[in-house]
């Protein structure tokens, strides 16, 4: 509707009118030309807000991808840092490691991202590199990574319960679709249709599976370990030859040690040289972790460690050892059997025997270590003649 003449009075000649028209149309040309300007103003004002709004909005999208990406940067330093994980093999690793494992290690560290040489060293503790037989241990654990049958096929199966050994027939047990029922760590890495744990590759994948799923793969490697083994002298075993297998250890103080395949006796290597004799120690886990014993608190943490219970450790010594097993004629000795001697009385020491005239046991002189005992030797002349096989 016209502001100028609402009635549609107007005449076109009239002089007044016009005049009144042009001033009006000056007005609203002025008002409506200030009210444009303003918007004008206005939107280039929003325009330029949101401008400066999208550029930081850039801006932080850019710093935050940098932090991102520097951030995992450092993770994978710190994880590459952290130990000799992955990598070349070492000389070590080469003169002590079977070449065709090493295929194997490698293949499933690219399934998992679990280090190569940590299941390398994993093989090594466990079974010597599958070089004991049966590979068998006395509490049930199976096959070339020593796997407990719960752990295997799963926890949740109706049988499993205790320390793991469950009740699982043969054919459940390398069963891929039972495995993946009860939530196990078994695999069938070879594609056979069977997920074995005395199957090579299947053990080897399936250590790594399990590693993986407590943090090995994130580079959790120590919590991995513990995992594996619930104890501290395993993980540090474990994590000693993960390091030497690999370019980068310096081997200082070694200790030149024959292994015997007896896993018992093995198991006291990582004491030869690294451990005190303390009369009365290592009846309690801070001791043991310090690698303080007797010899009787010696032989009953060795023979803890292939699972085997000699008694309360808070009241073992050569007095309760001395009545366990069976008594074995000097002429069939052999590598694990206990051996006493008479020191400061009569059965005062005992050890375990390793053949060839050796023993290993925690001596007040040395700590844990490997002694003679062949004849003409101060242990020859000590030796009472008593022999116990666990």
């Amino acid at each position: 509707m016209s502001q100028i003449d609402p009635d549609n009075y107007q005449t076109e000649g009239s002089s007044a009118l016009k005049d009144t028209a042009t001033k009006a149309g000056k007005t609203v040309t002025k008002k409506v030309a200030k009210k444009a300007g303003q918007a004008a103003i206005a939107k280039a004002g929003l325009l330029v807000i949101l401008g400066i709004v999208a550029v930081v909005l850039i801006f932080g999208m850019i710093a935050i991808s940098i932090f991102i990406i520097v951030a995992s940067g450092g993770e994978e330093a710190k994880r590459e840092g952290s130990g000799y994980w992955g990598g070349d093999i070492s000389e070590i690793g080469a003169n002590e490691i079977p070449t065709q494992f090493i295929p194997i290690y490698k293949e499933a560290e690219q399934k998992y991202g679990v280090p190569w040489n940590l299941l390398a060293a994993h093989h090594r503790v466990e079974t010597r590199f599958s070089s004991i037989n049966p590979m068998l241990s006395p509490v049930g654990a199976e096959g070339h990574m020593q796997f407990m049958p719960c752990t295997w096929v799963g926890w949740s199966h109706p049988s499993c319960g205790g320390l793991g050994k469950g009740n699982i027939s043969d054919s459940e047990k390398v069963n891929p679709a039972v495995i993946s029922q009860y939530g196990g760590y078994g695999v069938d890495a070879n594609g056979d249709g069977k997920a074995d744990p005395f199957d090579i590759e299947d053990a080897i994948f399936s250590a790594a599976n399990y590693l993986a799923a407590n943090g090995a793969d994130e580079g959790n490697i120590r919590d991995a370990v513990y995992a594996y083994n619930h104890a501290d002298w395993y993980v540090e075993e474990v994590i000693g030859f993960a390091d030497q297998y690999v370019n980068g250890y310096v081997e200082i103080n070694t200790v030149d040690n024959d292994y015997t395949g007896i896993e018992v006796i093995d198991v006291g290597y990582k004491w030869i040289g690294n451990s005190n004799y303390v009369f009365g120690g290592g009846r309690n886990q801070s001791d043991i972790v310090r690698g303080r014993f007797d010899c009787s608190s010696f032989v009953h943490w060795a023979f803890d460690q292939v699972g085997v219970n000699l008694g309360p450790l808070t009241s073992t010594s050569t007095e309760t050892l001395k009545h366990l097993g069976k008594r074995i004629p000097l002429s069939d000795m052999q590598p694990g059997d206990l051996v006493f001697f008479d020191t400061y009385k009569k059965d005062g020491h005992v050890g375990i025997y390793m053949g060839n005239g050796k023993f290993i046991g925690a001596q007040s002189s040395t700590g844990v270590a490997i002694a003679d005992m062949s004849p003409g030797s101060y242990w020859a002349g000590v030796f009472n003649g008593r022999v116990k096989r666990i």
